[in-house]
């Protein structure tokens, strides 16, 4: 029997890595594309679960090169079957007044314009077959983020992208969904102080921050059977965070 593959971008970071376990310990294999860290895990995931792997290195905004590794992944693997859209860059806190034209290229090219590009190819290869797209938006495309309004609207483009593809989509069974992580336990959070972490989990009724797990749970079960029936829809992993 053929395994599916899942392509994975943004499989450098935490959540990347948490979702290409979620998906190796369930049979998938995987295509990993990173930016400018390098996957450091894949010989652990070898070892660990018979899957295949290999890893793919460009950068999501440069929409040439999308097209080129895509035509690779589908040539180097059998069977292509999902595509999770988890590359992302954070916005540097300041006044809308003081972001530079290069920053905000830079937060939509990588955050929506590389989600949208990237599930063009993938539709164009799968077209015919059934198939799972999840973008990987944010909370603050729900609440807003002062000081952060450029990555917030990014974020806020992925879901209003992804409740059109899938109306475009259904009658093909491709499904189109996002992700909506609240504050999570990463390296990105790092910089947040114990007094900030505390502040946040009294907001978030369920008391704590969130996981790598959670999130990858999420994102595997909208890929996943269970989720073929889910469509449009936008998942918040955020623990029902409730801002002041």
């Amino acid at each position: 029997m053929i395994k599916k593959t899942v392509i994975i971008t943004g499989a450098s970071g935490d959540i990347g890595k948490a979702i290409a376990h979620k998906f190796a310990e369930n049979n998938f294999n995987l295509a990993l594309i990173s930016n400018k860290n390098n996957v450091e895990y894949d010989d652990e995931l070898k070892e660990k679960f018979d899957v295949e792997i290999k890893n793919y290195k460009f950068d999501v905004s440069d929409f040439a090169q999308v097209e080129n590794v895509f035509n690779k992944i589908f040539s180097d693997f059998k069977s292509v079957d999902v595509l999770v859209c988890n590359a992302g860059i954070s916005e540097k806190r300041k006044l809308i007044m003081d972001v530079l034209n290069a920053e905000i290229d830079e937060i939509v090219d990588v955050n929506l314009k590389g989600s949208i590009v990237c599930s063009r190819e993938f539709v164009k290869h799968i077209m015919g077959k059934p198939g799972k797209i999840v973008l990987m938006s944010s909370f603050v495309a729900n609440y807003g983020c002062a000081c952060e309004s450029v990555y917030s609207a990014s974020k806020s483009g992925l879901i209003g992208f992804a409740k059109s593809l899938a109306n475009e989509l259904g009658n093909f069974e491709i499904t189109v969904n996002t992700v909506c992580p609240g504050f999570i336990d990463t390296k990105m959070n790092n910089n947040l102080s114990t007094a900030e972490k505390e502040d946040i989990e009294s907001m978030t009724p369920l008391q704590r921050l969130g996981t790598v797990e959670d999130v990858a749970n999420a994102v595997f079960f909208l890929a996943s059977e269970s989720g073929d029936f889910i469509t449009g829809q936008s998942i918040n992993v955020d623990g029902g965070y409730i801002p002041l």
